[in-house]
């Protein structure tokens, strides 16, 4: 790290620790913090909210603690372990929906202040051809022209809004292209759980069912698609009565998806 700009908030996060000691309040550690950055003169957007819409409808919302406009974004944690990648992904996603290159996240529970530089770019990516990615399950005529809607939709949220967001994005960017194409969706269906004639319970699967034939899991920012996806995709395609599944994870460099069927009963 060699820009004075990013040594100058670092500098301020540490006085602020020094004198508040760790294991308070997050809250206490972002008063102090915008306090100090303000009696130094420097400008900063401190929990700004601002919506990812998508034909007209809201598909997320973002809030960092601080932005630098143009120049930073800084996340403040008060955490038991160490950064996980879940406060990886969403300062990532900041730093995408803002367009700016770096980021930090400072954790001020450990003894001395713990803190990690994220830097954005934005991939270039060719997104999929729609003939391959309807190609599996439309050999298998399993989802009765579905498919290709659910694959364009997929294909139109890439284009227009790239790669770098995370799995909730996504989910909320295709339920609204689904919408605008006036495709029934359904997000977080909630289905009974029964085994041996009892009912053990309700729960929501965590998919989208599109036009209740297609169970649609959305994966983001992973490095592949897992045989637990796989599995646990065939589980919500057998308690939503769906006639098969897609699984798609918008990663870093690429888009890549699986087509999934029910597991054959024994």
């Amino acid at each position: 790290m060699n820009d004075s700009f990013s040594y100058s908030v670092i500098g301020l996060a540490m006085e602020v620790h020094r004198e508040l000691g760790p294991g308070l309040d997050e809250r206490f550690y972002h008063a102090l913090f915008t306090q100090k950055l303000l009696r130094a003169g420097i400008a900063h957007d401190s929990r700004v909210r601002r919506e990812l819409m998508h034909c007209c409808v809201v598909a997320d919302v973002f809030e960092p603690d601080i932005a630098f406009p143009g120049r930073m974004i800084v996340e403040l944690k008060c955490l038991t372990g160490a950064f996980a990648g879940e406060h990886f992904v969403q300062l990532f996603c900041y730093l995408k929906f803002w367009r700016i290159p770096t980021g930090l996240l400072f954790d001020f529970a450990k003894e001395s202040l713990v803190y990690r530089r994220v830097e954005f770019r934005e991939p270039m990516f060719e997104a999929p051809s729609l003939a391959d990615m309807v190609a599996e399950v439309s050999d298998r005529g399993l989802a009765g022209g579905i498919d290709s809607t659910v694959c364009e939709a997929v294909r139109k949220v890439a284009k227009e809004h790239g790669l770098g967001y995370r799995d909730t994005t996504y989910a909320g960017l295709l339920k609204a292209e689904f919408r605008h194409a006036g495709v029934e969706c359904m997000s977080d269906p909630s289905v009974n759980v029964n085994a041996e004639e009892q009912l053990l319970g309700i729960t929501t699967l965590p998919c989208l069912l599109v036009d209740q034939r297609i169970a649609l899991k959305v994966l983001a920012l992973r490095r592949s698609i897992t045989a637990a996806d796989v599995a646990s995709l065939r589980t919500y395609i057998r308690l939503v009565g769906a006639q098969c599944g897609l699984i798609v994870n918008f990663d870093r460099a690429s888009i890549n998806w699986r087509w999934v069927v029910a597991a054959t009963s024994k």
